[in-house]
């Protein structure tokens, strides 16, 4: 789980630009959204693994696959459960670091991640899934105005009342029927949002570390 965030990173966040783009570039996106995925999942299924962890690996293509025609929303609710049979374990138990953001494939393996392994997760598979990534951000909330906390927020078109997949809850509620979460920042391969703000302003240079190098282990693998 997100710990307290400092003031200095609130209003520099509004100047960072996150460079999924050189990941998910124009030109890569002529290729299918879930070739990263294939390719990692790939490389991690020659390393052998268990029969739980297989099992796991071919429950998450299937879900990718076989599920391509169904509505955003029927996709939403199925990646939602699905992630949500993880179990939520804090960085420092699980990776031996502070905060560490899993790659989707990761997140499989060890089945366990806390929120931001989970709301990435999400966002990678429904990419995979054929949903639109301007309809995709990865939202930093506060619980009760206190706690950090991480999503997925899923925006209808034309709609500013987006829904939530959120790992401690299995219902995907709107953000108007989850007055306990306060959006601090969003964001998504294609820029930075406070709050609600729909304009971000990019900046190459700036980068969550943490982001930058979860893409570089997908990149790598």
């Amino acid at each position: 789980m997100i710990q307290r965030i400092s003031k200095y990173l609130i209003f520099t966040l509004f100047k960072l630009f996150f460079i999924v783009s050189l990941f998910f570039s124009k030109h890569a996106l002529a290729n299918h959204k879930n070739d990263f995925l294939l390719s990692e999942a790939n490389q991690k299924m020659n390393v052998e693994h268990s029969k739980e962890t297989n099992q796991r690996f071919t429950q998450w293509e299937q879900l990718v696959f076989h599920n391509l025609d169904k509505t955003n929303n029927e996709k939403l609710k199925l990646v939602n459960d699905f992630y949500n049979n993880m179990k939520w374990v804090d960085d420092k138990e699980l990776w031996n670091q502070k905060d560490y953001w899993a790659t989707p494939i990761e997140s499989l393996i060890r089945n366990a991640g806390d929120c931001e392994d989970f709301s990435i997760a999400k966002y990678f598979t429904l990419l995979a899934m054929d949903v639109p990534e301007e309809q995709l951000k990865i939202t930093y909330v506060k619980l009760n105005k206190q706690q950090g906390h991480m999503v997925l927020f899923y925006y209808s078109e034309n709609s500013t009342d987006p829904l939530v997949l959120d790992n401690m809850k299995d219902e995907v509620l709107k953000i108007s029927q989850r007055p306990e979460l306060s959006t601090v920042f969003s964001f998504n391969s294609n820029g930075l949002w406070l709050s609600m703000n729909k304009t971000s302003t990019p900046n190459e240079e700036n980068i969550i570390p943490q982001w930058a190098q979860m893409i570089k282990r997908i990149k790598k693998e």
